[in-house]
This record gives structure tokens, C-alpha cells and sequence, in this order.
């Protein structure tokens, strides 16, 4: 711990700092004026201040003022050869820890604050540490929290959203768009040949050839929309404030997306495609499940109409 002395007596901070070196454990520092003495504070940090009330151009109460302006942790300790009780009061007033009588008539007593002060700023430090301890451990709980909330709601191998938290965000939605009078539309797609490419390929080259998907989805939807992944190889597209138009406009520019992929697998070059169905709110439905089941529906049509395009919900 370290110890400031500031009096402007000579005698004084020669007897102190013999006397805190009997007392060990302590690193002392003494200035003779409150300039000395405020420098000495910026530079060597003490935790516990022996300071003189009444020294020339400036009062003792006016430096301790300042250092508890200045903050730190450290106690200080008032040292004064007039016993008044203006002197006390304000040196409490201003935040002093002890107040202590010039001469030192009885040293167990003096030892006894200085060492008590000591102790006060010990805990203080060490409150100090727990609460930084504290406040970072809830900082990586929280991250934790965050990211296990995200794993929670998110496709491991595509990273998109998966079918919980899009079940969710629709349902919030429909209540929004019903309210505000806008549109929406479901986008279900569904690839033509996955399982071709699993059965020649292996797992591993069709696992590949949906994040190359995921990807092309991605790029062809706007930051409102919202893509989420399903079963194996279905992927829903939630088209923020799309009508018809503008639903089926998606759907297109998508199916041309997937339609250009090339994946590049061990020598050979893997394509695929996807069919589409388009459904919209509120004329095809006005509840998630009447929507979700239109635009299966119609994906199912351009199944059966020869793949690779998109139908839209009667």
C-alpha cells in the first residue's frame, strides 16, 4: 500500500515516515506544500493520505477536496494541532476518513488508522475487482445467451433461419400486415434433383450443393425479405410488402439464380434446379397455415408441369 504525507513541518514528515517504516508493509511518499503534494497524488497513486490542515497558500480541506474531485482509491487522513469541531465537521464534510491530533501522543491509536484506512481501501480494491470480475462474466453470459439464442433459430448448414423462428416471425407479421393493410407473399421452393446428386455424389456433394443454393437465395432477396430453410432441400422466402407482381418476380429471378450454379466436385460440375410456388396475402390466405399450404400447392403444380419454373396460387 502506499502512503502520502503532506506537512508542511519537516519534523513532522521525517517523524512519520520513520514511523511508517516501523510499521512496514508500506511505501511512503511526503511532500512539504499541497503543490508538492498534488503532484505527488497524480504520481504514486497512494491509498492512504496523512494530510496537514493548515499549510501555507492552501488549506489542508482545499487539497482534500481536490483528490476526492480527482477520485482514487485511497482514504485520507487529517492531521491537525487544533482540536476544533469546525476543523471535524468539515473534515467529514469533505470526505476525510480519520481525524487525527498533533502531537502524536499515543502511536497504537495513530497506527491503528493508518492501518484501518488501509484496510478500508484494501476491500474497496478488492469490491472493485469483483464487480469487474462480475460485470465481464454476465458480458460473456449474455454473449452465450446471445449466441445460443441464435444457434436456436438458425440452419446449421446454411446458416439461414430454420422453421421455428420462422413460424414465429410470420405469425407476428400476418397480425402487423392484417392491421397496416399490406401485402406479403410465401415463396416455397424445392429442388429437382437433390437426391440425384446424393445418390451419385454422396452426401457430402448434395450438403454442398444447398448452401451453394442458400447462397444464390440470398443474393436474389432484398434485406427485408426473410429466407428460411426446411426438410432437406425447401427453402421459404418470406417477400416483405410483395404483391403478386413483385412475388412472382422474385420467384424468377431465384429459379434463373439456381439454375446458373456450377459446383465443382471432384471433376465433375453439379447443377441443379428448383421449382417454385407463389402465394400472397391476404388473397390466398389470411393465416399462415392456408398460406404455407397454397404456395406447397403451387410449388407441387410446377413440379408436375415439368419442374424448373414457377406457379403461382390460384
Amino acid at each position: 500500500m502506499n502512503v502520502l504525507i503532506i506537512d508542511d513541518e519537516p519534523t513532522i514528515r521525517s517523524f512519520l515516515s520513520d514511523f511508517m517504516a516501523t510499521v512496514g508493509e508500506f511505501k511512503v511518499a511526503s511532500a512539504g506544500d499541497p503543490r508538492e503534494g498534488l503532484a505527488l497524488f497524480e504520481t504514486t497513486n497512494p491509498n492512504v493520505i496523512l494530510l496537514d490542515i493548515h499549510m501555507p497558500n492552501q488549506s489542508g480541506f482545499d487539497l482534500l477536496r481536490t483528490f476526492k474531485e480527482r477520485g482514487g482509491a485511497f482514504e485520507v487522513i487529517i492531521m491537525t494541532g487544533n482540536a476544533h469541531i469546525e476543523d471535524t465537521l468539515t473534515a467529514i464534510k469533505f470526505g476525510a476518513y480519520d481525524f487525527i491530533l498533533k502531537p502524536f501522543s499515543d502511536l497504537d491509536m495513530l497506527e491503528r488508522s493508518i492501518r484501518r484506512a488501509a484496510d478500508t481501501v484494501r476491500l474497496k480494491l478488492q469490491n472493485e475487482e469483483l464487480l469487474r470480475q462480475l460485470t465481464q462474466k454476465n458480458l460473456e453470459l449474455e454473449m452465450a445467451n446471445r449466441k445460443l439464442e441464435k444457434l436456436s433459430v438458425t440452419d446449421d448448414l446454411t446458416g439461414l433461419f430454420n422453421m421455428r423462428y420462422m413460424n414465429d416471425y410470420v405469425a407476428r407479421e400476418i397480425d402487423r400486415s392484417a392491421r397496416y393493410g399490406r401485402a406479403f407473399a410465401f415463396v416455397i421452393l424445392d429442388l429437382d434433383n437433390l437426391k440425384a446428386i446424393n445418390d451419385a455424389h454422396g452426401h457430402m456433394a448434395g450438403s454442398r450443393m444447398i448452401q451453394e443454393v442458400a447462397s444464390a437465395i440470398r443474393s436474389m432477396t432484398r434485406r427485408t425479405d426473410t429466407v428460411a430453410r426446411f426438410g432437406g432441400d425447401e427453402f421459404l422466402i418470406f417477400a416483405d410488402e410483395a404483391g403478386r407482381e413483385a412475388a412472382v418476380a422474385l420467384a424468377g429471378r431465384v429459379r434463373v439464380q439456381i439454375e446458373a450454379i456450377r459446383l465443382e466436385l471432384d471433376g465433375a460440375v453439379l447443377r441443379t434446379t428448383a421449382s417454385l410456388g407463389v402465394a400472397c396475402f391476404p388473397g390466398n390466405g389470411n393465416d399462415y397455415q392456408k398460406l404455407f399450404a397454397k404456395a406447397d400447392e403451387a410449388m407441387y403444380k410446377a413440379k408436375s408441369n415439368g419442374k424448373n419454373r414457377v406457379e403461382v396460387a390460384g
